[in-house]
């Protein structure tokens, strides 16, 4: 059984570990947000639809019912809209601070589906969404006064957020998508952020010549090519526990390559606020116990 497990779990701890380091791509090409974002959707328009039809499954993208292009088109718009916010945030505030604030994303989707989809929304996952939110709390603690001084630091707190709600909403509209395979789906979704960003191109900027053009492709090619095969791969290989514990690989990639790059570290107590944060999303996603005794069931 452990040999079985062997292989998905490094394509998961790889996807994650990889996924972690679009942050460094996105900021390293030196384009406007947008920009990046239409390339990212450009070049994984590419690579996903190249490993479709390297699957055999080309015919897929004519069998999707009429009746799912709706969500399709609004889990696209949120997934692409999601991408932009996150991209602003890295821009100005930092990599691994926006990364910490982004990983409150597991929390909305268990507070959206409480509230306006009937999930049962018990006490330990309440309890557990507030130790989310101390741990926010002391992430943004030792920055209060840099977003005092620096606008820009707000404003990319609150991009961030706003980037953790839509991917929460992209989470939810996938949801009722079960019959589109995910790799079909999201070669979808990067051309519906073709279409929609097409418009805000700003082509006087693309003249970084040929490193600028390595770090655009590398976010389609590697963030939204390969890691999606490689999480896509592993996901249904694998047993819940292990796919919650590997999330934890993402922020450690996006730590590591703020502070090998730009020398930018965070404080303890910023790291004590993205420890209650992970580990908050760890028990939800688990079911551990808080306020009640006895453990409840996933909901994976």
């Amino acid at each position: 059984m452990k040999n079985d497990l062997a292989r998905p779990t490094i394509m998961l701890s790889a996807g994650m570990a990889l996924s972690g380091t679009s942050g460094l791509f996105s900021v390293m090409s030196g384009q406007p947000t947008f920009n990046v974002v239409f390339f990212r959707c450009l070049f994984g328009v590419v690579v996903l639809f190249a490993w479709v039809c390297f699957r055999g499954g080309r015919s897929d993208y004519l069998h999707i019912a009429r009746r799912q292009w709706p969500l399709i088109l609004v889990s696209g718009l949120c997934l692409v809209i999601n991408w932009l916010a996150l991209f602003e945030a890295f821009n100005r505030t930092s990599i691994g601070f926006a990364t910490i604030i982004y990983h409150l994303q597991p929390f909305w989707i268990v507070l959206i589906a409480g509230l306006f989809l009937g999930e049962t929304l018990s006490r330990d996952k309440l309890g557990w969404i507030a130790i989310a939110f101390v741990g926010l709390i002391l992430t943004i603690l030792p920055r209060i006064g840099a977003m005092q001084a620096d606008r820009n630091w707000l404003i990319g707190v609150g991009l961030a957020v706003v980037a953790s709600l839509f991917y929460a909403a992209t989470t939810l509209t996938t949801r009722a998508v079960k019959s589109v395979k995910p790799d079909v789906l999201s070669t979808l979704h990067c051309m519906i952020g073709l279409i929609a960003f097409a418009p805000f191109m700003r082509t006087a900027t693309l003249t970084g010549g040929l490193p600028m053009w390595g770090w655009l492709a590398g976010l389609g090619l590697i963030h939204t090519g390969i890691v999606y095969v490689l999480l896509y791969s592993a996901y249904p290989r694998l047993p819940t526990p292990v796919i919650a514990a590997g999330a934890f690989f993402n922020p450690a990639a996006a730590l590591i390559a703020d502070l090998a790059v730009f020398g930018r570290s965070i404080t303890l107590t910023q790291g004590a606020g993205l420890v209650l944060i992970l580990l908050a999303g760890l028990a939800v996603n688990l079911g551990w116990p808080l306020l009640s005794g006895s453990p409840a069931r996933s909901q994976n």
